[in-house]
């Protein structure tokens, strides 16, 4: 299955934010289309999770990358946005990369400057971010790979630092004294849009006390822009309303939700057939009170109507082949 509409077209034809939530398999996809979502957001560190069983930056290579988005892609209706972290070790690579990305059917790619190498707590070089030049570099090299399709690349800075109170002891292991600021990050995200990103995206702006930032960087960085993993400190959400982003040109909003709710899920059921030595419960609870609607869709959502369409076509002509007796004459 492709997806029905690009980035492009889901953005134009909207007077509001297009949100893309955080998936990371062919599951979560599903549930995030039964929902009504339109777009969905490979978090390529929840996709780790769920492929490798492991947490640390570097641990999935490239290929499983690409068995796994290729797979989400080609399962669902909406488009789709790779995570794919720098793209490749050099732009050459990622131009290879992204280019097999946008064929699989992926509809957006961010290519982010993270450079930082940690075995544990050493680190093996001491470049923590890409250079602005190389960083610059990779995302043109993924504008190259994506021309003549429909597919969108996001030019991704990291450098940031700030916020959301989780990374107040610093961004995935980096610590704030090591981040470069808003005034590089903004520089980074106009070189983006120079090279021929189609949109830009700073982190570590997902927090209220951001407002300035945000501001900052709609009078500044030119083109459409996103905003990441919205957020919540103190059960208090980074906006009232995000139509207040929206107004300030961010086209696009992803956040984290589906991965911790199906961890969430598993623990309840698994505890209680642990803890019942049978499945009674996990039985008969309804998908612990989901919508019935959300989970018809789910459940009408679980096989694509191609694989639906061949199937019947190869039924209907299984009595033909059973009824076949070969001619022994000649043919010609």
């Amino acid at each position: 299955m492709s997806a029905k509409k690009s980035f492009f077209q889901l953005i134009n034809e909207r007077h509001e934010a297009l949100w893309a939530p955080c998936i990371y398999d062919c599951i979560s996809a599903r549930v995030a289309e039964a929902i009504g979502f339109e777009a969905v957001t490979i978090s390529s560190s929840e996709q780790t999770w769920s492929l490798v069983g492991g947490a640390p930056r570097g641990l999935m290579s490239m290929e499983e990358m690409l068995y796994s988005s290729e797979r989400i892609a080609r399962g669902t209706g909406m488009a789709v946005l790779a995570d794919t972290e720098a793209g490749g070790a050099t732009p050459m690579e990622t131009y290879r990369n992204i280019k097999r990305f946008a064929e699989a059917g992926i509809m957006a790619v961010s290519i982010e400057d993270t450079a930082e190498v940690r075995l544990g707590n050493v680190r093996v070089s001491e470049q923590v971010f890409l250079s602005a030049e190389q960083w610059a570099m990779h995302v043109q090299a993924a504008v190259e790979a994506v021309k003549g399709t429909d597919c969108m690349v996001i030019a991704r800075t990291n450098c940031k630092g700030g916020g959301a109170k989780k990374f107040k002891e610093g961004y995935f292991g980096i610590k704030q004294d090591e981040m470069l600021g808003l005034e590089e990050a903004i520089r980074r995200a106009q070189l983006g849009i120079k090279v021929g990103a189609h949109m830009t995206m700073i982190q570590n702006i997902n927090a209220r006390n951001e407002r300035s930032s945000w501001k900052e960087i709609h009078d500044r960085v030119p083109g459409w822009m996103c905003y990441p993993d919205l957020h919540a400190d103190d059960n208090e959400s980074d906006v009232d309303d995000v139509d207040e982003l929206y107004k300030l040109g961010f086209q696009l909003i992803t956040c984290h939700c589906f991965s911790k709710g199906a961890i969430a899920g598993m623990i309840r059921y698994g505890q209680r057939v642990f803890k019942d030595k049978n499945t009674i419960y996990s039985e008969n609870d309804d998908y612990l009170g989901a919508d019935p609607a959300v989970i018809a869709r789910f459940e009408q959502l679980r096989v694509t109507p191609d694989f639906l369409e061949v199937e019947n076509r190869l039924a209907d002509n299984f009595k033909n082949v059973k009824a076949y007796e070969p001619e022994l004459g000649p043919v010609r």
